[in-house]
């Protein structure tokens, strides 16, 4: 009786250690599936990653093509400029305008002027600023008889070459009210008009390259608020294009 007895607690121990068993087994092999997850999560997202710097890495080479082409652009604009101001004024550097000996640097500084124009470098093109004073007299559009020497040497030289030219007129602040001339902007584009009709009718300048614009007080370069601001303000500018 007692052997029997005995046999069947033996049975049962047996029982639970398989089952402790089946369960350590579930375990291991959930554990297993949840590290091939794992496993495939980490491969697709290193692939989704791997895609990304691969666009990114392109994106970025775009970018240098589309940088290199902007720098090429930018020096050709450089050396046009540099070609404009030569061919006009056989300079490269504006730097050297104060002691060049051209000619028509040479007749600014002889009739005191050369203060009164500036030639600069824009992304437009070669910008020759001329202040309203040595082409106008005050409230007039009519060119002067000094106005006349100053545009017929610039004129001849832009017959030198086929690039455009804008001609545009500005004004100061100080409201213009007369029966020709109602405001400032009618002022600046009247003046604009005649050094372009000059340019066409006496120098012989192409009008198809020629375009004019009157901006009256609008785009200041300097303070309204002083006599030498005004002054800077009212101004004839011609810029020549790039091609």
């Amino acid at each position: 009786m007692n052997k029997q007895y005995e046999w069947e607690i033996d049975s049962n121990e047996d029982e639970h250690i398989g089952s402790w068993m089946i369960t350590y087994s579930d375990m291991i092999t959930i554990l297993m599936c949840l590290f091939i997850m794992f496993f495939v999560m980490s491969a697709k997202e290193n692939t989704k990653l791997s895609e990304i710097k691969d666009d990114l890495n392109a994106k970025v080479d775009g970018l240098e093509i589309v940088n290199e082409e902007l720098n090429n652009e930018n020096k050709e604009l450089i050396e046009e400029n540099q070609s404009l101001s030569m061919i006009l004024f056989q300079i490269t550097d504006l730097e050297e305008l104060e002691t060049s000996d051209e000619e028509f640097i040479s007749f600014l500084r002889e009739n005191n002027l050369l203060n009164q124009i500036t030639i600069d470098q824009t992304e437009k093109g070669l910008l020759i600023r001329f202040k309203n004073s040595i082409l106008f007299d005050s409230g007039k559009s009519e060119i002067t008889e000094q106005g006349y020497l100053v545009l017929a040497q610039i004129g001849e030289k832009l017959k030198e070459i086929d690039n455009d030219i804008i001609v545009e007129g500005y004004t100061d602040n100080i409201p213009m009210k007369s029966e020709r001339f109602p405001s400032n902007w009618e002022l600046s584009a009247s003046r604009a008009i005649n050094v372009v009709k000059y340019f066409i009718d006496n120098i012989g300048v192409d009008e198809e390259r020629l375009a004019f614009s009157g901006w009256g007080e609008r785009k200041s370069i300097a303070d309204n608020t002083t006599a030498e601001g005004r002054a800077q303000n009212r101004r004839i500018e011609i810029t020549i294009l790039n091609n």
